[in-house]
């Protein structure tokens, strides 16, 4: 529970730093007069005056704000907003309210902006630094019948060593060194038993998956690469390195049959035997029941069996340029993939078990951080983004409902009305408090479920 916590809390705490920041140095660089910048609400545990602004840290950590100068309706004697019963003088023209719509909007947007920076950056700088996962096999183990493969005279058991004249080194390289056009070739060569091979495969392409094929594969082996604190596999005495043998005397030379016996199986005894460094180790695990994503197209999440491991990959350093090349790639998929789900909420293609508040929020960084740190890291990218965009909402007091404003009074060159502000201001946060309930009651039935 205390490391759940304290994983959550980092996840949180960076977060709403980074999105707080934003506003932060927008203001600043606006010459808007920032009074308070403070990680989290309510009474201040610390606090320490910096130039003209106060920075705290205050005891409820779910969220934070900046305030500035100027910034609403009723602050109308500057000399009231001076902290610690300061007497400064603000000139009118550090007033947040005073400043134009551009740069008001500017201020707003910055928060949301900021928070896509940050997973961008999270994703670029862990591959950089970290590497990227590779299966490491060269050797074809499975062709499809009928596949390009079997046709252009592949067999099971040829060691690619060369792809259109360049050399290969793993078997993720074959997106990166295959020419995936209609009708264009490509030159493999193999060693096969003692000979070397020159075969030419021309991919086929399925419309329905919209996906380039080739035919064959090199299927992961059921070695173990992570495994996760405090799981069944962990208690079980499962280590990285470790190969899965058998299942209920099922032999298993293949990850995904080690996936195909746990998933159906959750709650249920069963025997495995694994092999690690030479020695020959036997246990009876139980998997645990995990939420997965389930099958259709329907957004849902199933409860499957889970033993608290994952496939060995290697890694493999990468160059900067393709860091930030895989890194954006990486982002943008994780942004499409949130606003299609978002479509599909919205459209009821996507059931509320698979809407997390804060809650599972904090389930889900306790999982990663027993997964390992670099789990939590690509976390934190995630929940910066979702973050990004729920801000991003067109209604009070969200980022993007005080942009829309913004927008209106550029347009119409005059403030939106005092009073419709206020009406505004109250419905939004009715809808706010609302929502939050309604979020946290599906955390509630999803997590004890």
């Amino acid at each position: 529970m205390l490391l759940t916590i304290a994983a959550f809390f980092f996840v949180l705490s960076i977060v709403v730093l980074v999105h707080e920041f934003g506003h932060f140095i927008v203001a600043k660089l606006n010459g808007i007069f920032v009074i308070t910048f403070s990680i989290g609400f309510g009474p201040k545990i610390l606090k320490k005056r910096v130039g003209e602004t106060e920075y705290a840290l205050s005891a409820l950590p779910f969220g934070g704000y900046v305030k500035f100068a100027g910034e609403s309706f009723e602050d109308v004697e500057s000399g009231n907003e001076a902290a610690e019963g300061e007497e400064a003088e603000i000139p009118e023209e550090r007033m947040y309210r005073s400043k134009s719509p551009i740069q008001k909007m500017s201020v707003v947007i910055a928060g949301p902006l900021m928070n896509a920076v940050l997973a961008l950056l999270v994703y670029i700088l862990s591959l950089f630094f970290e590497g990227v996962y590779i299966n490491p096999s060269t050797v074809v183990k499975e062709i499809r019948g009928g596949s390009p493969a079997e046709i252009a005279g592949f067999e099971v058991g040829d060691r690619i060593i060369e792809i259109n004249g360049e050399s290969f080194e793993y078997w993720g390289e074959i997106d990166r060194l295959v020419t995936f056009e209609e009708g264009v070739g490509s030159r493999f060569k193999v060693i096969r038993g003692a000979d070397t091979v020159e075969v030419e495969v021309v991919p086929e392409y399925d419309p329905e998956s919209e996906l380039w094929s080739l035919g064959i594969h090199s299927p992961i082996p059921p070695k173990i690469g992570n495994v996760k604190r405090d799981s069944p596999a962990d208690e079980a005495g499962i280590k990285p390195g470790a190969v899965i043998l058998s299942i209920n005397d099922t032999l298993v030379t293949k990850y995904s049959e080690l996936t195909e016996i746990i998933h159906p199986r959750p709650g249920i005894p069963m025997k495995f035997v694994w092999e690690l460094e030479g020695e020959r180790h036997t246990a009876e695990i139980t998997p645990d029941f995990v939420q997965a994503p389930g099958e259709g197209e329907r957004v849902d999440v199933v409860k499957i069996g889970g033993i608290g491991v994952g496939p060995y990959y290697e890694k493999r350093k990468i160059h900067f340029i393709d860091a930030v090349r895989y890194g954006s790639r990486a982002f943008m998929n994780l942004f499409v993939s949130i606003m299609e789900f978002l479509g599909k909420l919205f459209t009821g293609r996507a059931t509320l078990r698979a809407v997390g508040g804060p809650l599972r929020v904090g389930q889900m960084a306790g999982d990663m951080i027993r997964w390992g740190f670099d789990y939590l890291v690509y976390f934190l990218a995630f929940f910066s983004l979702n973050l990004s965009i729920f801000n991003l909402l067109p209604i009070l007091p969200f980022d993007g409902g005080h942009f829309v404003l913004y927008v209106f009074e550029f347009i119409s060159g005059r403030p939106i009305n005092k009073k419709l502000h206020q009406v505004m201001m109250q419905v939004g946060f009715v809808i706010l408090i609302s929502l939050m309930a309604f979020i946290l009651l599906i955390d509630i039935f999803n997590i004890f479920r």
